[in-house]
């Protein structure tokens, strides 16, 4: 038997709490975040940063990134004010399961269900640590992509290889009646491991008294267990913090008398090496005695139950998300002290089950559970998406939502023809009360187009973060969403023409959000999305990586500053000036995109001209909720909305974008930037609607009806489809003004298709 000594200040992770500190957008990375260089023919008009594109950059201020394991699995990290989480899009849709953890460095690792029982002897860990990947760009083996701000740790030719090969040393063990990672698998092009089987031994802490605690751990088979086990005094983790091995059920361990906790979890394979099953097993508190003898601790398998939840209609599992985290009796904010707890975060998807025991509240320090649960019908009408915590482990085949507890919101999937039919979506809850280490959350695959009800749990102090990953590679994030119980609601997602823009923007309460377009005293920063779609708040930019390929866009950003020109940057979309003139200036953007992708035939390339000074900038209503924030902010100077002008449009199509012969209508807005309605309220003195049939060659203006006040900007355009061949791609332009000297002028190329009639 294997003994080992305490005092070690590794973890293994840390849980995931169900909450980010401000929006999170969660997308592979894009190539948005560049901004315009300066030109020497404007020395005195102010500077404008050339900061490479390495991530999304959106009204949240936030920088994402995508990390490729070596299994070709993708992790995508956001981060947003200083703080980072995780999502995990599997390398194949369906059964998939993931363990995460914070090891004794802080780096985050996201490691597969079939790499794990090689963790530290035929695969270095390093393999799956997200943060290292990412801190030095290239780990051992890695290569980096500057434009998309990918991080490949293995081409992926090697992945496929490296996966079959685990694939088949795991299921030779399993045929074999061994544990699993025994046979060593045959690798080609993967960094070697450390050269050490297990985590080494660590040191006693000093000035303690050791004793031997001996752990016997059973599987649910009722079998010895084989696994690694997280043990923590909880007096003080200083004490002892370490990963023990379990090997055939039992280990034996030196520690300092006191107060503990454990949790062993681990997978099930069958004979082909595919996960069957996870599960993990804690003990919230235990004693060592400092006298006599140190009884056995036994964590029996057989007392994890699989996770169930009962709803109104009948479901199948997509997704469960499981986090335990405990903290010792010196911590009394978790959130600050992280050095002080433990915990494991379990991503597990499709069929895959995942149990777990019960256990009751803390006696010594705390300890809480947290899980996430989506199911939905085998036809993809509806989806459950729930979420459940506490300050225990409860009976988790126990859990269930009623009618009364639930939102309903119907969502209505666009997509472009050209694009795979199926894409992804993205649901987190969001617990702005509780602060905490946040973990990782999954993408669930979903077809497009699609009509899908969304059955979403209300509880307190919960928002929703939503997204949706179309299969072009577009990303949709809206703003967060509070719901109500009882209440009903619809969103489209990916509704064209899509276009560059900043968007009106809901900011709730402790969520947080960086403003995109802002002046804070001489600091202006504008920020421009690529793909904002029909829904307000809802915006879009490229880079997942649909298929395994990142999207690619080509685009440029010229400024101007009272006429003359700051510089032009391709693959610009973000302007930052950080001595604008006190005393104001107009401002001219011109930006250009263009999409040369087979998977996208709709809103291909755009071109969008904004005009805009700063002089207005503090009329009445300009100045940023408190709620937001800005760059240059601060107490003696607040932050003010730029006067920009929005466009927002609903053009009847169907859910693929096209349109039939005859009569089309467009709803249009045009407005200003505002977050909470905070923004410029200048009038709207004139708007234009140009279709083009021909590529641009020619154009006829469309007739347009106002819906409102002649100043609110609100309309309704229309004009006649001609009688065409299917693939016939209009142009839309659209124009507007305010009363304050703003202008918009944008055009999008390959709007929408028309095809023939029935």
């Amino acid at each position: 038997m294997k003994q080992t000594t305490g005092g070690s200040r590794a973890r293994r992770g840390h849980l995931r709490r169900l909450r980010p500190l401000a929006t999170v957008l969660v997308a592979a990375a894009g190539m948005i975040g560049a901004a315009a260089a300066p030109a020497a023919t404007a020395p005195t008009a102010g500077t404008t940063s050339a900061a490479p594109a390495t991530g999304a950059s959106s009204s949240t201020g936030t920088n994402t990134r995508t990390v490729t394991l070596a299994t070709g699995d993708r992790v995508i990290v956001t981060t947003v004010a200083g703080r980072t989480r995780y999502t995990i899009d599997p390398a194949v849709p369906g059964d998939a399961a993931f363990q995460s953890y914070r090891d004794a460095q802080g780096d985050y690792h996201v490691v597969p269900a079939l790499a794990e029982p090689f963790l530290g002897g035929a695969l270095d860990p390093s393999l799956f640590d997200v943060t290292a990947q990412l801190r030095s760009h290239a780990g051992t083996g890695a290569t980096a992509d500057a434009e998309t701000g990918t991080v490949a740790e293995v081409s992926p030719g090697t992945a496929t290889q490296l996966v079959a090969a685990l694939r088949q040393a795991v299921g030779a063990d399993v045929r074999a009646g061994r544990r699993p990672g025994t046979t060593v698998p045959h690798l080609t092009g993967v960094p070697a491991a450390p050269g050490n089987a297990g985590p080494a031994p660590v040191r006693a802490a000093a000035g303690y008294p050791q004793r031997i605690l001996q752990v016997d751990v059973t599987d649910r088979s009722g079998r010895p267990a084989d696994g690694q086990a997280m043990l923590m005094n909880t007096d003080s983790s200083l004490r002892f913090m370490n990963m023990i091995p379990i090997n055939g059920g039992v280990d034996r361990v030196a520690v300092p008398a006191g107060n503990y906790s454990i949790d062993f979890g681990v997978e099930t394979y069958d004979a082909q090496g595919n996960v069957t099953s996870a599960y993990a097993v804690t003990r919230t508190d235990f004693t060592v005695p400092a006298t006599g003898t140190v009884p056995d601790l036994v964590l029996n398998g057989r007392s994890a139950a699989p996770v169930r939840v009962a709803t109104p209609l009948p479901t199948v599992p997509q997704l469960v998300n499981v986090g335990w985290f405990r903290t010792d009796a010196s911590s009394p904010d978790p959130a600050s002290n992280q050095d002080s707890a433990m915990g494991f975060d379990y991503t597990v998807l499709g069929s895959i089950p995942f149990a777990m025991n019960a256990q009751p509240a803390a006696r010594v320090g705390t300890v809480s559970s947290e899980v996430q649960w989506i199911g939905g019908n085998t036809k993809g009408g509806y989806r459950y998406d729930t979420v459940f915590s506490a300050a225990d482990v409860p009976d988790v085949t126990a859990y269930r939502v009623t009618s009364a507890q639930l939102a309903t919101e119907h969502n209505h999937y666009y997509t472009d023809p050209a694009a795979p039919g199926r894409g992804a979506v993205y649901d987190m809850p969001y617990d702005y009360a509780n602060p905490g280490p946040m973990g990782p959350s999954a993408l669930i695959p979903q077809s497009m187009p699609a009509d899908v009800t969304e059955y979403l749990s209300v509880v307190p102090h919960t928002d929703w973060i939503q997204q949706a990953f179309e299969g072009s590679g577009i990303v949709l994030t809206d703003d967060p969403a509070a719901f109500g119980a009882g209440t009903t609601t619809s969103v489209d997602w990916g509704r064209g023409p899509l276009a560059p823009g900043v968007g009106r923007h809901t900011i709730l309460p402790g969520t947080g959000a960086t403003c995109q377009a802002c002046l804070a005293g001489t600091d202006l920063r504008l920020n421009l999305d690529d793909f904002d779609d029909s829904t307000p708040g809802q915006q879009g930019w490229p880079g997942y990586q649909a298929n395994g390929t990142p999207m690619q866009v080509t685009s440029s950003l010229s400024a101007y500053q009272n006429g003359q020109l700051l510089g032009t940057t391709p693959g610009g979309s973000s302007l930052s000036i950080g001595n604008a003139p006190a005393t104001g200036a107009t401002y001219t953007v011109v930006y250009g995109t263009n999409t040369t992708t087979p998977l996208v035939s709709q809103s291909t390339s755009t071109d969008t001209t904004l005009v805009f000074s700063t002089t207005p900038a503090a009329e009445s209503g300009a100045a940023l909720t408190p709620l937001g924030n800005c760059a240059g902010q601060s107490t003696a100077t607040p932050c003010l909305v730029l006067p920009l002008l929005n466009i927002g449009t609903r053009l009847a199509t169907s859910e693929e974008g096209t349109a039939t012969p005859g009569t089309e209508t467009m709803g249009l807005s045009i407005g200003h930037v505002s977050y909470n309605d905070t923004g410029s309220h200048a009038a709207i003195t004139s708007a234009t609607v140009q279709v083009s049939f021909d590529g641009g060659r020619t154009w006829q203006a469309a007739h347009l009806t106002g819906t409102g006040a002649a100043s609110a900007g609100d309309y309704t355009a229309s004009w006649t489809n001609p009688v065409t061949d299917t693939g016939t791609y209009p142009s839309i332009r659209i124009t507007a003004t305010d009363a304050v000297g703003g202008s918009i002028s944008q055009t999008v190329n390959h709007a929408y298709e028309i095809v023939k009639g029935a």
